[in-house]
């Protein structure tokens, strides 16, 4: 009996310690962010150094438009190509213009769907 009462007490105070410090395992919930284009870009977990960077293209008259960006936070990088939104070297299908986009540790979403990889 007393075995089973002392049982009975250490499952209880594991599962408080596990209720109570939960919190301080969950992800890191502050996202580094940029703006490509249009489209507002939310990475997870952040990063200290980041960079964007985009490309220009020129019409024959002279007219110029950006074609691509990249985003890099730390080991992610995201890239918008002629509306084609690539994370990591996977593509995740066309985007429209204003789009969300949000990173989260490797999981993407575009205006809060979650998108899969395109094939």
């Amino acid at each position: 009996m007393n075995t089973l009462k002392s049982h009975i007490r250490s499952l209880i105070a594991i599962s408080l310690f596990a209720f109570f410090a939960s919190p301080a395992c969950k992800f890191d919930r502050i996202a580094t962010t940029a703006q490509l284009g249009g489209h507002d870009v939310a990475v997870r977990p952040s990063c200290n150094g980041s960079s964007t960077h985009s490309r220009r293209e020129y019409n024959k008259d002279g007219e110029s438009e950006v074609v691509s960006y990249v985003f890099t936070c730390g080991d992610t990088t995201v890239s918008i190509s002629h509306n084609i939104l690539t994370v990591n070297g996977k593509s995740y299908g066309t985007i429209n213009e204003h789009d969300r986009i949000n990173v989260d540790y490797g999981k993407v979403r575009v205006n809060s769907e979650v998108r899969t990889e395109a094939r």
